[in-house]
């Protein structure tokens, strides 16, 4: 569905459907073009869909796949690059991927970690950071479902810092952003 910016009251437009159903993705995206990646197709996938914002009423183009298979992961980015961070595939994930908008084909680069395994979490960001939020612990008792992980752009194959927390727990929540405050 579009929300039109310019008049967001009336009900969202309904646009050319993904390449396949799925639930528990995430999407990243610039001014041009949306990526939505993972999520679960019932037997799970690593898929990449790109929505053009330009002519958003055809079908969405495939493009290069996730790193891994991952859903319930968040994603941020900006002009450049989108990243896809933790999530579920056969056990919570640390893994970041980022896809290069300007060649969007390839299998989508490692980077990161993230410090703790985390999925159900959301994402945000800027054009210098990303913030991957909440989300349920991994398989350790020390990880916590408050903790904020922030992505730096400039040096992304570090492993994400822990910054927050957030003032409570916090799964399975979308995330936006305006004016640097961050609404989940």
């Amino acid at each position: 569905d579009r929300i039109d910016y310019s008049s967001d009251t009336p009900t969202a437009t309904a646009k050319g459907p993904l390449v396949t159903a799925k639930y528990g993705l995430a999407a990243a995206g610039n001014a041009n073009f949306g990526y939505v990646g993972g999520g679960n197709t019932g037997s799970t996938a690593s898929t990449v869909d790109r929505i053009d914002y330009s002519n958003d009423t055809p079908t969405a183009v495939a493009k290069g796949p996730l790193s891994v298979i991952k859903y319930y992961h968040g994603a941020a980015g900006n002009q450049h690059y989108g990243y896809f961070a933790g999530g579920y595939g056969s056990s919570p994930l640390t893994t970041i991927d980022r896809i290069d908008y300007s060649n969007d084909t390839p299998t989508a680069a490692v980077k990161g970690p993230l410090s703790t395994t985390k999925y159900g979490g959301s994402s945000t960001g800027n054009e210098y950071f990303g913030y991957y939020a909440g989300g349920k612990p991994g398989t350790s008792p020390a990880h916590d479902a408050s903790i904020v992980q922030r992505i730096d752009y400039s040096n992304d194959t570090a492993t994400a810092t822990v910054r927050g927390p957030l003032v409570s727990t916090r799964t399975y929540k979308s995330s936006a952003t305006s004016a640097g405050i961050v609404f989940s």
